[in-house]
């Protein structure tokens, strides 16, 4: 450690503040990258939210001092608090969801007008309904609007009230014509004097829900949906017991179904003359006796003092007898009430692929399936399946029909994924590598330069060498390779080049040169003549 203190006195003050600049900096941007790192993961905790609904939500985070960033209509907080904010939040009752409710009546003004009164009562009664029509799991969300008339003393001048009402459904939902008609009569009853048929209901892709009786044909939108409803259950059957002869994808079938919806009660008596019963019965008899002779009846016969006259005549006798019996007719008496719904006729059509032998390829290598059609004896059979399936009835007039017809191939579309967010998944990653990258680089690029030079011992100045001295000879070498150096130039001859150059060319260029500088030439050979001797 002496050693090191040591070093680091010895350094020159420039070089110390680059040691110190690149520490601190380091040491700062590896705090920023853990800190980055560390930073908490924001996730939705409501979205679509309107203006009011919004503002409450905020104001009670702002009360649990809970961060948050708000996106349009979509409020964002930490990852791990939004489950337990949603319950939080649940309890005070936000998101109200269909606006303001019946809880605008909470604080009393005493200054408020008769006409903000009835506009805060009707706001409050479209926010209560869109409230409970929120509650279909289907709905995902609702405004109701009311059009309620001034109530007015003449009769005649009476208008009734309408309400219009727009649903956004939620992804792969609908509504069925049941839910429709409990929305309909659900707000009907609910505002005075409102008739069913003055509310309507359209969605958000602007399609009308509510769909009065057809007069022409007297079917309403509750007895088309029943039809369409049995007539695909119609099909249903027929797809279910032919796929698994004739395969997948290779059964098409339609059905049509005339439905008799109306009513009708019957009564009929029937009498049987052959099933008699006593009804009642009715016997009278009389019988009249007289015994032996009698006075003569009257006022002279029952006088004292006279003489009664013998009765002339004998003893009589009278017998009568009577019977009365009065029989009834077996009656019976039959009260049929007609079923609603009755299927009046039945038409099914049913189409069917034919066989497909293995693929071949042919000679320029495309593989073609050989197709061949269905016997007519396949037919028949396909045809009684049917009959059997959807309860064919001659009597009512049923048809089915069985056609094998090739279809044409389908398409493979491939269904591509969604695409992948790689700019959020980049950064992810980059969250958890990037304080580990920057701790690499921190000890590469500064710890271990830093500690190599504080441990490496110190180089010795190296000791600035003088040549040796040269010869005699070198020296006059040296002078005589200059004098023909200058004297070269002094001639101005130009010699060939010899280098790269093979040696028969060479010699080729010399003896040219020798030709054409004959004086040169002699001057040269002089001159290594008496270097040689020399």
């Amino acid at each position: 450690m002496a050693n090191i203190f040591e070093i680091l006195k010895g350094w020159s003050r420039r070089k110390k503040i680059i040691l110190i600049s690149s520490v601190v900096m380091a040491i700062a941007s590896l705090i920023l990258i853990i800190s980055w790192s560390q930073a908490p993961n924001y996730q939705v905790l409501f979205a679509n939210l309107s203006e009011a609904d919004a503002g409450s939500i905020v104001n009670k985070l702002q009360e649990l001092k809970e961060p948050y960033k708000l996106t349009s209509n979509t409020i964002l907080v930490h990852s791990d608090k939004v489950y337990d904010l949603r319950l939080k939040l649940a309890a005070q009752g936000l998101p109200q969801g269909g606006g303001i409710g019946f809880e605008l009546f909470d604080k009393t003004n005493f200054q408020i007008t008769d006409f903000m009164q009835k506009l805060n009562y009707r706001r409050a009664l479209e926010g209560e309904l869109s409230r409970t029509i929120l509650a279909l799991v289907e709905i995902d969300r609702a405004r109701v609007h009311l059009a309620i008339p001034e109530k007015s003393l003449f009769i005649k001048e009476k208008e009734s009230p309408t309400a219009s009402i727009l649903v956004a459904l939620k992804q792969g939902r609908v509504l069925s014509q049941s839910q429709i008609q409990g929305i309909v009569h659900l707000v009907s009853s609910s505002v005075e004097g409102l008739n069913p048929q003055n509310v309507t209901i359209i969605d958000n892709k602007g399609e009308l829900l509510t769909r009065p009786a057809d007069d022409f044909i007297g079917l309403t939108a509750t007895q088309l949906e029943y039809q369409k409803k049995f007539e695909k259950d119609v099909e249903i059957r027929i797809m279910d017991i032919l796929e698994p002869v004739i395969g997948k994808s290779r059964v098409k079938a339609r059905v049509t179904a005339d439905i008799d919806f109306s009513r009708t009660d019957k009564t009929e008596e029937k009498f049987d003359p052959e099933g008699q019963v006593i009804r009642s019965e009715q016997s009278l008899k009389e019988k009249s006796t007289t015994m032996g002779p009698a006075g003569v009846p009257g006022v002279q016969s029952n006088l004292p003092g006279k003489a009664t006259a013998q009765a002339q005549g004998a003893q009589t006798q009278s017998q009568k007898q009577s019977e009365t019996l009065n029989y009834e007719i077996t009656k019976v008496t039959n009260h049929i009430q007609g079923q609603l719904g009755n299927v009046k006729k039945l038409s099914a059509a049913v189409l069917v692929d034919g066989v497909y032998a293995a693929a071949k390829a042919d000679a320029k290598g495309v593989k073609e399936a050989k197709y061949t059609a269905r016997t007519d004896e396949d037919i028949k059979r396909y045809e009684e399946l049917v009959k059997k399936a959807i309860g064919f009835t001659v009597d009512r007039g049923d048809q089915v029909a069985v056609i094998n017809m090739q279809f044409e191939p389908e398409s493979k579309e491939e269904i591509l994924p969604p695409p992948r967010d790689y700019l959020a998944d980049g950064i992810l990653i980059a969250k958890y590598l990037a304080p580990l990258v920057v701790a690499l680089l921190f000890l590469l690029f500064v710890v271990r330069p830093i500690i190599k030079t504080l441990t490496t011992p110190p180089v010795p100045p190296k000791v600035a060498t003088l040549p040796y001295p040269k010869t005699v000879a070198e020296l006059e070498r040296e002078m005589k390779k200059k004098e023909l150096d200058a004297k070269t130039e002094e001639w101005n001859i130009s010699l060939p080049p010899s280098e790269d150059m093979p040696i028969k060319k060479q010699m080729n260029e010399w003896s040219q040169w020798v030709m054409s500088n004959p004086a040169s030439a002699a001057q040269i050979i002089k001159d290594w003549i008496e270097n040689e001797e020399s």
